[in-house]
């Protein structure tokens, strides 16, 4: 990633190819409509510029008022049908410049969902994340960036146009006054002179907006860094579930505190960045109020030594100061096209990161016996940007129907071990087993599927009972109801106004629909019956309980046992009382497997970390 101070030195053409690519991928009939907005925005001058000075010059010259008013009416209703072409075109635009943002969004939001469990959980793909999702809407947008291009080509053209339109003004005249202003006017010397405050009049301003840009994209970059952490902590002040621990310890300040610090940083920035352009802003346009002054005292001379018609006049004026402000602008859109695409190339390098996990494409057998085997052969593990072993040649066999306990002391790398049988992480050494087939070489969709777990830190969302159960839009009522039963949450449901149609929660409601607050020993239960609900051959409870009192946690560990009595579970806990009902016991201790076996063969080995762990705990058991 590039730093947040420097604008990254991108090939122009490459970017350009690439971000009209997306903009086309993201709403094709953008650019078209888009190409006639600008065609009738930049042709409108030109309208008035030549049809004006003729008008004007058959005013002077007595011309028939008929031929008058038919250049007139012709200028009058061109430019009528060019107005109404440019306006119908523009409300169509905004509707697509919305569309194209929205699209953006769903996409970086696609990308966030279908990322590496151990790619979207570093630092540097969460701030990447934040980027692409800030740094795409800065200058308006993909919207404005084909604005911009258009307008770059429009701007040529107006350009070549200007050019042609005023070329009589440079034709050397033949010498027929007197004096030696009338022979420096007439001679090519004061064209040339002109051109060069032109010029210089350019290369200032060209070089005043590089300058600007450059400080609103340091600017910006600190916005979306200091920005993610503000919005991080105001969330907090929001956030409802929060909101007892705020008040009963008085976290208001903290949170307050660093938040406006971060906030602080954010206006020191645009207060800087606004003192900085204005100043650079103030020397631009002293570079082109000197030239507007030249031209004017130019075209003035020649028009009183009767080089120029009366018409020609106001055709020479609006054609050089139309050259210099385009060619203004043509070098300000290059520099703010440039600059764009740096804000851009944050999403571009979003869209480009590439899954590190294999994708295995072997279809998982399919069987009603539910005869499943699991082995960690000689498996180590250590989680990105770290050298340390969370686990150490763990080799175990799972197999098919067996009620696993693991415990251990937090941090034992209790979690760990479930998440590389999920595949949310791959071994660094090793290899897992299903059915004797390296698990990398399974369809992910379909091995994944072979899972119901409940993490310990399994989440509720704001949505109705039902679809919680189902995790999705559609669901098996029956399903529903039989899995909320087994879990023991379904008569609590039942009273609820709406049953299994109910909204939790009150983080987030649709109109005046009143979310349901529920206990945290409600939310366990809703989430073992989703678990329940995915009748999964294999199931996984990763300390979901260990908020609850040793008894009631044994208790749910002994009910689901016996709702799951025909697959294979797996009980993660660092109580020993929870899991004396399992096959077998395994016990992790800093990364590795020191002992397994039985409840009482465990409770016997006095020497054992079991057995000191049983009796430290020996208080709470009946």
């Amino acid at each position: 990633m590039k730093k947040d101070d420097e604008i990254k030195k991108l090939p122009f053409f490459a970017c350009f190819k690439r971000n009209m690519t997306n903009i086309h991928s993201l709403c094709p009939s953008y650019i078209p409509i888009a190409v006639l907005y600008t065609l009738m925005e930049r042709s409108m001058p030109f309208l008035y510029m030549i049809l004006g000075a003729r008008i004007v010059d058959m005013l002077v010259n007595r011309a028939d008022q008929t031929e008058i008013l038919a250049v007139a009416a012709v200028m009058v209703g061109s430019r009528l049908l060019m107005e109404l072409i440019r306006s119908a075109t523009m409300r169509i635009l905004s509707m697509r410049w919305q569309l194209v943002a929205h699209r953006k969004n769903r996409q970086i939001e696609a990308k966030a969902m279908q990322m590496d469990y151990d790619i979207l959980e570093r630092n540097s793909t969460l701030e990447l994340i934040a980027q692409a999702d800030g740094n795409t809407d800065k200058m308006g947008g993909m919207g404005k960036y084909l604005l911009r291009t258009l307008n770059l080509f429009g701007v040529g053209g107006s350009c070549i146009g200007a050019v042609v339109t005023m070329a009589g003004l440079f034709l050397v005249t033949p010498a027929q006054g007197e004096g030696a202003v009338y022979a420096f006017f007439a001679s090519p010397v004061s064209y040339l002179l002109l051109l060069g405050l032109l010029l210089s009049s350019i290369y200032i301003g060209s070089k005043c907006e590089a300058k600007q840009g450059r400080i609103r994209y340091s600017c910006d970059q600190i916005e979306v860094r200091s920005g993610r952490i503000y919005w991080f902590f105001l969330d907090l002040i929001r956030n409802y579930p929060m909101g007892k621990d705020i008040r009963i310890f008085k976290l208001y300040d903290v949170i307050r505190k660093k938040g406006m610090e971060a906030r602080g940083d954010i206006e020191n920035a645009q207060k800087q960045a606004i003192r900085d352009t204005q100043r650079i802003g103030a020397l631009a346009q002293l570079a082109q109020n000197l030239f507007i002054v030249a031209v004017y005292a130019y075209v003035g001379i020649k028009a009183i030594y009767g080089m120029i018609t009366i018409g020609e006049v106001t055709k020479y004026i609006s054609a050089i100061t139309l050259l210099q402000a385009q060619i203004g602008t043509l070098f300000a859109l290059l520099i703010s096209i440039n600059t764009q695409n740096s804000y851009l190339d944050s999403y571009n390098e979003l869209m480009d990161v590439k899954n590190q996990k294999y994708e295995g494409t072997l279809p998982v057998e399919k069987r009603f016996d539910n005869e499943y085997e699991l082995e960690f052969r000689n498996v180590s593990f250590h989680y990105p940007n770290s050298d340390r072993l969370v686990l150490k040649n763990v080799s175990f066999r799972l197999k098919q129907g067996q009620k696993l306990a693991i415990v251990g002391a937090n941090g034992a790398g209790k979690t760990t071990f479930i998440k590389l049988l999920c595949r949310l992480y791959d071994p660094t050494e090793g290899e897992i087993l299903l059915n004797g087939i390296d698990i990398r070489k399974y369809d992910y969709d379909e091995y994944i599927r072979l899972f119901s777990i409940v993490f310990q830190d399994y989440k509720i969302f704001s949505f109705s009972v039902a679809e919680n159960v189902a995790a999705g839009p559609t669901f098996d009522k029956d399903r529903v109801i039989k899995s909320l039963q087994e879990a023991g949450i379904y008569e609590r449901v039942l009273n609820m106004k709406n049953g299994i149609d109910s909204r939790l929660l009150k983080d987030q409601q649709d109109g005046d629909e009143e979310g349901i607050e529920i206990s945290g020993g409600e939310k366990q239960k809703i989430a073992l019956a989703r678990a329940l609900y995915r009748d999964a051959p294999l199931v996984i409870l990763d300390e979901p309980t260990s908020a609850l009192d040793p008894i009631a946690e044994q208790d749910i560990y002994m009910r689901f046992n016996e709702m799951v009595a025909d697959k294979t579970a797996v009980f993660i806990s660092h109580r020993m009382s929870s899991c004396r009902f399992c096959d077998e016991i395994v016990v992790f201790d800093a990364g590795q497997i020191v002992q397994n076996g039985t409840h009482d063969s465990l409770v016997a080995d006095v020497g054992g970390i079991y057995h000191r762990m049983w009796e430290a705990q020996a208080q709470y058991y009946v």
